[in-house]
């Protein structure tokens, strides 16, 4: 698998904290492979947590979770992302979701706290912070 391949390379760029090397590598990968899912999660996670693009973590870590949905943690980072880039109704969802789904004790804390944190911002129940 070639995809799989480039997928490892991003990996050790990502530890090597040579974050565009990794995007291209695993961008490779789903170039190489569209329908293999990991490489979408790893650059979705990177795209949010180390270079700040919430748009494309969104678009990535979405596209992760429609080739697999079983992933919980897919739902956090895509929170996480969404929570990042002012959208906070999708955040809760995906908060909701990880919550749902989720079995990791520290994550689910964390999840939970998120998920409170955005429920005490002003107008979320009215859906004004929710704007793409």
């Amino acid at each position: 698998m070639q995809g799989d391949a480039h997928r490892h390379s991003g990996n050790k760029y990502g530890d090597l904290q040579e974050y565009w090397a990794a995007v291209e590598d695993y961008t490779r990968a789903t170039v190489l492979e569209p329908g293999y899912a990991e490489p979408y999660y790893c650059r979705g996670v990177l795209h949010w947590r180390e270079i700040g693009n919430y748009y494309r973590a969104i678009q990535d870590l979405s596209r992760f979770l429609e080739l697999d949905p079983t992933r919980a943690e897919a739902y956090f980072n895509r929170g996480m992302a969404y929570k990042l880039h002012k959208q906070t109704d999708k955040a809760i969802s995906d908060f909701e979701q990880y919550l749902a789904m989720g079995k990791d004790s520290y994550w689910l804390e964390a999840a939970g706290r998120q998920l409170a944190e955005l429920r005490n911002e002003p107008g979320w129940e009215t859906g004004a912070s929710g704007a793409e």
